[in-house]
């Protein structure tokens, strides 16, 4: 679950120009506005880039969702209060902020897998918010540890990629598939089910047969390295059981994933 980060502001204002938000805006989940403020542009893109620059004052380019957020009001608003009270509420929950720039800030969030960064730059009527959400980090799959999410969860949750429409598993995953074949050499008593499932793009009836021919042929690989075929069945269920929003690229991107499930 993604912590929401909350500025808090006490801030003497006048009856606001912006009375409303522009249309289609809406606050970025992780980041509640100040009190007071209201959205006048809006941008999303579900892969852009944008230039931050880390603690050290270097320049990283980050990639993933990019949002854009520009809050004014009819108020005024000391800059670097803005800025000091962002840069606190983000060390609260354990991220890093950074002030190399008068009037800017820029932040590093890792929650899990995921790092998102932003930037907050403010003046004395306004401030904007530009956020990125990187995509998945590279995972780093073991056989033990596949074995200790079965054990302890009784399932694993794994992304292996195949050609786009297809069943064929692409060179890069192979390596995933071939731990779970070590995982199954050392554990010679377990019994797992190969789950595949879909993001909701394309028919029902279309996804459905892609994520059971995706879950046979992860079997079929495992099976060829001489792991008994006894011990593995196969089932697809398409896009009927998502796990993140299926409205953004990150959300179908967790939702197209294979499930180890122990038996």
């Amino acid at each position: 679950m993604k912590q929401v980060i909350t500025l808090l502001f006490i801030i003497t204002a006048a009856p606001f120009l912006f009375s409303q938000d522009i249309e289609g805006s809406k606050d970025h989940p992780m980041f509640n506005r100040i009190s007071g403020f209201n959205i006048t542009e809006y941008n999303v893109e579900e892969f852009s880039s944008y230039i931050f620059y880390d603690i050290n004052g270097n320049e990283v380019n980050v990639e993933g969702t990019k949002t854009y957020i520009y809050y004014e009001c009819n108020c005024e608003e000391a800059p670097l209060k803005i800025i000091r009270n962002f840069s606190n509420a983000i060390k609260n929950i354990g991220g890093t902020a950074y002030e190399p720039y008068n009037n800017r800030a820029y932040t590093f969030i890792k929650q899990g897998n995921k790092e998102t960064w932003a930037e907050v730059y403010a003046g004395d009527y306004y401030y904007y918010l530009t956020i990125v959400e990187k995509g998945e980090v590279d995972q780093e799959i073991t056989a033990n540890a596949i074995l200790k999410e079965l054990n302890e969860t009784g399932k694993a949750i794994l992304y292996i990629n195949f050609d786009s429409g297809k069943s064929t598993i692409k060179k890069e995953s192979m390596p995933v598939v071939e731990q779970i074949i070590e995982m199954m050499k050392l554990a010679t008593d377990i019994k797992i089910s190969v789950e595949g499932h879909t993001d909701s793009d394309g028919s029902d009836e279309s996804n459905l047969k892609l994520s059971e021919a995706r879950a046979k042929a992860v079997v079929e690989a495992i099976t060829k390295e001489g792991i008994d075929a006894a011990r593995l069945s196969s089932a697809g269920f398409g896009e009927e059981k998502p796990i993140a929003d299926n409205s953004t690229a990150d959300g179908k991107s967790k939702n197209r994933r294979v499930e180890l499930i122990k038996k």
